[in-house]
């Protein structure tokens, strides 16, 4: 069975009904996690082995046999939609938060007319990002919302998932499928660049926000970095 995806989650191109894979870029809509047979098959023979040794070394083996499924185990392209669309999602509110924030406090700042004292990039950076809402976004919670979605572990697991699919699978990845991930973190990137440096007043908050900015600025650009 072959999971309901609309649209291919790595070029986004729309699926087409029935295909098993997309037209544009060959991702396989398959179900379920990924199975290492081989391995399995694998450990069963070596469990053989094992009882032969003492008990020391029997230990010794089991320490190596985990160490070599940790670094040996793949993501499933399941697993990379999931995660894909986990980052997408908190990034989504992440970026709200951080709109909805810059909003109040410039408002404060220059009153109703701050578009005319700050960048036109940010102007609309604001906007964009502002113009969705979330349920669990409530108004003056924005940097609580904010430092609570940059620390979630599902976030930076996601991340670290989405990473890992991308170095197991860059060798036969069409470069612009790379470039679809890249060009909107980029611009993420200098998004946040332009918010940090902003003469935002002082204040306990204020120095907070500014924080939590470079925190998600790193965030991104070890993301980038891994892409690139």
């Amino acid at each position: 069975m072959m999971s309901n995806f609309k649209y291919c989650p790595m070029c986004g191109t729309q699926r087409e009904d029935g295909s098993q894979f997309c037209k544009n870029c060959n991702f396989e809509f398959l179900v379920g996690k990924y199975v290492k047979l081989d391995d399995e098959k694998s450990s069963q023979d070596e469990k053989i082995e094992v009882e032969k040794l003492s008990q020391d070394e029997k230990i010794e083996v089991e320490k190596l046999s985990q160490d070599e499924i940790i670094t040996t185990e793949k993501v499933s392209q399941e697993e990379f939609v999931e995660s894909n669309d986990m980052l997408r999602q908190t990034k989504d509110k992440i970026n709200c938060c951080i709109a909805k924030y810059l909003n109040y406090e410039l408002t404060n700042q220059y009153n109703e007319t701050y578009e005319e004292n700050i960048n036109i990039s940010i102007s609309e950076y604001t906007y964009h990002s502002s113009d969705s809402s979330f349920d669990d976004i409530f108004e003056k919670e924005y940097l609580e919302k904010f430092e609570n979605l940059i620390h979630d572990e599902k976030f930076i697991d996601s991340k670290n998932i989405f990473i890992q699919w991308i170095g197991e699978n860059r060798g036969h990845l069409p470069g612009m499928v790379l470039n679809q991930y890249k060009v909107p973190i980029q611009s993420n990137i200098d998004s946040l660049k332009n918010v940090i440096s902003l003469d935002l007043v002082d204040s306990d908050e204020n120095e907070k926000f500014k924080d939590l900015l470079n925190e998600y600025l790193d965030f991104e650009n070890e993301f980038i970095e891994n892409l690139i």
